[in-house]
């Protein structure tokens, strides 16, 4: 098990440092025996095996938010990711290879995945069924879930498991393990009034492990925030409010249940207003911002209806996103970047003077029906449509050279990971050293039981972003 859990803990380190021409992805034909198919339906040119699923999926989401679909070859890949048990994995030692004894499948990939199939392709999508299925084997008896089958329950990981259920339909009450539900792994999660270990509302990744106390930790306040209120990473924009109320206590110290939701989003709004700028600070960075959790403090405050509390975090980001060290060649932190830009009613195509979607459709495959010469040429003679193929072929070449075949050009993002960053500020420190070259996140887990990052925050502070699960899945 401990390979296992540092296995997770290098997802999130990794996801960025994924350097040299993509790999293949699986790709299952008819007879249910894993080929091989070409990377070309893959966002991003570096190595998708740290985070291949995560930014893949967040993409995804974010065109389909934008009113785009993402090109049949995208969803192929992704689909050619999934192993024969309905799984996902963040880590894929080889992705064009099928899935094996060794493949370490996790349930913040797996529920990102099902998010962007489901979105995309209803509820009722097969291979969105499929890994829904995979996950309820893999909850624990107290409703959660952990970033591998078997571990102890974090809140990232139920978040981005949330996030499925509310993709899919699911009815997230219902979805129990014995008498307990998502949400009550949640609350479990959740510091009361009075606690040391940070506000009441606020979030712990997991127990410690030696006292069982609860420490406050910033993705996973974001990331649980926002599944507190059953939603996803694609979050409909959010029209008025005003800002969530700081909770008010039982005489035993708790938090009503039904204060849960709302107490958990004044912690998200508590964290973005800080003196320095609204942002999510990066515990391993003195401070400084965390970009992809930030993305998901907007989602979790318009997931709560709270337009007027994400006013200045959007405003910040939209002013400030460029600081995110490698961007605009990232999937998963442009899709990141316009996830959030939807739910606050900003726009995704001029986002502090970035268009977030030419960005993210630079990055990706052509789109369907294009770069075939077809319909340049029209077929009207053949001179036209000779130089139409050559006009389309010089077009593909000039395409893929803008591919990011950036060397270590960091992926940052989810949230979200949905994620796989462990700010924990105490059992969590002795990793810190290990994450401190991750610069970003996927949407996904919070970390790994041995303190491994799981949010994609990193040391440096600048290129922190989550998922993803958020985490990130990294």
């Amino acid at each position: 098990m401990k390979l296992r859990r540092s296995a997770a803990a290098l997802t999130g380190a990794a996801l960025l440092l994924g350097a040299g021409p993509a790999a293949y992805a699986q790709d299952s034909d008819d007879s249910g025996e894993a080929g091989s198919a070409s990377a070309d339906g893959l966002y991003g040119e570096t190595d998708p095996t740290y985070d291949g699923v995560w930014r893949q999926s967040a993409t995804v989401l974010a065109l389909h938010a934008s009113g785009r679909q993402a090109p049949d070859a995208a969803l192929e890949w992704l689909t050619g990711q999934q192993c024969d048990d309905g799984s996902f994995a963040s880590f894929r030692a080889d992705a064009s290879a099928p899935c094996d004894d060794d493949t370490m499948a996790d349930t913040n990939a797996t529920a990102l995945a099902v998010q962007a199939l489901a979105t995309v392709n209803g509820t009722d999508d097969a291979d969105a069924r499929a890994a829904l299925e995979w996950l309820r084997e893999a909850q624990n008896e107290d409703g959660g879930w952990p970033y591998t089958p078997g571990d102890v329950t974090d809140a990232n990981s139920t978040a981005v498991v949330i996030g499925a259920l509310a993709a899919t339909g699911e009815d997230i009450d219902a979805f129990t393990a014995g008498d307990a539900s998502p949400y009550d792994a949640l609350r479990s999660l959740q510091l009361a009034c009075g606690a040391e270990g940070g506000a009441p509302g606020t979030y712990a990744w997991q127990p410690d492990a030696d006292s069982g106390e609860l420490f406050a930790n910033e993705p996973a306040t974001v990331d649980a925030g926002l599944a507190a209120y059953g939603a996803g990473l694609l979050v409909e924009p959010v029209s008025g409010g005003g800002a969530p109320a700081a909770p008010s206590c039982e005489e035993d110290g708790e938090l009503p249940t039904e204060d849960a939701a709302e107490a958990g989003a004044a912690a998200v709004a508590e964290l973005v207003a800080g003196e320095e700028g609204a942002f999510v600070p990066n515990a391993f960075a003195d401070g400084a911002p965390d970009f992809g959790a930030t993305t998901r403090a907007v989602l979790a405050l318009a997931a709560g209806g709270y337009g007027e509390a994400l006013n200045e975090p959007t405003l910040w980001l939209e002013e400030n996103h460029t600081d995110w060290e490698g961007f605009q060649d990232s999937p998963a932190a442009l899709a990141q970047l316009a996830l959030a830009a939807h739910a606050s009613g900003a726009d995704p195509e001029d986002f502090g003077g970035t268009d977030l979607l030419s960005g993210l459709t630079a990055l990706g495959p052509a789109e369907d029906g294009a770069g075939t010469g077809e319909e340049e040429t029209g077929g009207d003679d053949a001179g036209d449509a000779s130089d139409g193929s050559d006009a389309d072929s010089d077009s593909d070449d000039s395409s893929a050279a803008t591919l990011w075949i950036l060397g270590a050009a960091l992926l940052a993002g989810i949230g979200g990971g949905v994620m796989l960053s462990l700010n924990r500020r105490r059992a969590g420190t002795r990793d810190a050293d290990a994450h401190a070259a991750d610069g970003t996140d996927a949407p996904g887990d919070g970390g790994s039981s041995d303190g491994g990052s799981s949010d994609g925050s990193s040391s440096d502070g600048g290129n922190s972003g989550s998922g993803t699960s958020g985490g990130s899945g990294s």
